[in-house]
């Protein structure tokens, strides 16, 4: 995603009045750059509904094994799974990896079960479209009892285990991606199963800013970014913000870049609401 792309979703995002989303930081933030915002091989990248992958095959270079399961992520998120997982069994919650790192066929397939069976309107309730899904940045991760008690589905959120990921997953790296009455912001429903990666300085920092959603901390990050002294550079070329654009105009074309780290695409502005709790797998 541009840097202007990046402005104006963060924009829209305040325009609309989403819950928390004028949230300020309460903490100090780490520094990062713009080039780390947008591109998808960073363990920041955000991907949503309104956000995709501009390669369609992209595949991330360091998927790994995660040790105990069939699952793949990129090795700084399965080493924080790993030892995510055994401190849970150490306090006594019998946790599993269910599902990690899925590639844009794999996620293709799905939807289109989903969109077979119920519609196209339906499917994209309870479902990403392929190159939309945090699965294929292989820094997502879906965890669940070992027994399969309330496994993918929002009574997780009210066991021992499922509280324990909410106080503690921080300490790994990994955020709970999807809170509860945050759906207008992430454009999905209550996932208390479903870890995101981003590093332990920006978990534990998100977490001190008391920020509840990725979107609202990816966009404080952006404003840092974004005010960060620039770097002279040769044959710089003056621009106009796009901040300072109407944010309600039609939504720009993806700009084609020489710069192969610049490969997210907004696709809409505003996540549609997705309302579903039942067990299914995005």
């Amino acid at each position: 995603m541009t840097r202007a792309a990046s402005v104006i979703l963060a924009s829209l995002l305040l325009a609309a009045g989403a819950p928390g989303a004028n949230a300020a930081p309460t903490a100090e933030l780490p520094p990062v750059s713009s080039e780390e915002l947008s591109s998808s091989d960073s363990m920041l990248a955000l991907i949503n509904p309104s956000i995709q992958l501009s390669t369609a095959d992209y595949h991330p270079t360091d998927l790994r094994t995660v040790a105990g399961s069939s699952h793949q992520l990129r090795e700084e998120a399965a080493d924080a799974v790993e030892e995510l997982l055994v401190a849970a069994r150490q306090a006594g919650h019998s946790l599993q990896l269910i599902s990690a790192f899925r590639s844009y066929e794999r996620q293709r397939v799905l939807f289109n079960q989903y969109e077979s069976q119920y519609g196209a309107a339906y499917a994209e309730r309870i479902s990403a479209r392929p190159g939309t899904s945090e699965h294929q940045l292989g820094l997502a991760a879906d965890v669940g009892y070992a027994g399969g008690n309330c496994q993918l589905r929002i009574c997780f959120g009210d066991t021992a285990a499922g509280k324990w990921l909410a106080q503690h997953s921080a300490e790994y790296g990994l955020i709970i991606r999807y809170p509860a009455g945050q759906e207008e912001v992430t454009g999905y429903s209550y996932e208390p199963w479903h870890l995101r990666y981003i590093g332990i300085d920006h978990a534990q920092a998100m977490q001190d800013a008391d920020v509840a959603t990725y979107e609202q901390y990816y966009n404080l990050l952006l404003d840092q970014a974004e005010e960060a002294p620039a770097e002279p550079t040769e044959n710089a070329v003056e621009t106009t913000p796009a901040a300072e654009s109407s944010p309600w105009g039609s939504s720009p074309e993806p700009e084609a870049s020489a710069d192969s780290s610049d490969d997210l695409v907004v696709l809409r502005f505003l996540p549609p609401f997705r309302d579903w709790s039942f067990g299914l797998s995005r």
